[in-house]
């Protein structure tokens, strides 16, 4: 019995991140805050190209947390100067030369270990 109770415990103490993929005008919910994309610039190397740089993605986002609203810039790969506690890029796949399709950025409350 003290075996259940402590795994019942333990379990409900851990949070895991959560994660939400958008593009480009699509507004999603992460854990208690609500993200809008408003843009995305993307000047990152194609996949089938070669590139002196490797660029960055830049998302612009509104985010509302506790009927507080915020415009946010987050970039991928992440700077620190861009770091924002509780939202971040996670993952926006990379694209060919000749693809078109808005990209897909998925973002998450999870910060980087070290940070």
């Amino acid at each position: 019995m003290k075996t259940l109770a402590f795994t019942l415990l333990l379990g409900s103490s851990v949070a895991s991140a959560a994660s939400v993929t958008l593009q480009r005008g699509q507004t999603g919910t992460l854990g208690h805050q609500t993200v809008t994309v408003v843009s995305v610039q993307d000047n990152r190397c194609p996949i089938n190209a070669r590139c002196v740089r490797a660029g960055q993605l830049l998302a612009k986002v509104l985010v509302k947390h506790s009927g507080r609203l915020r415009f946010l810039t987050l970039q991928y790969p992440e700077a620190p100067s861009t770091a924002w506690p509780g939202l971040r890029i996670a993952e926006a796949p990379g694209r060919a030369t000749d693809d078109r399709t808005p990209v897909q950025i998925t973002f998450t409350d999870e910060t980087l270990s070290g940070k």
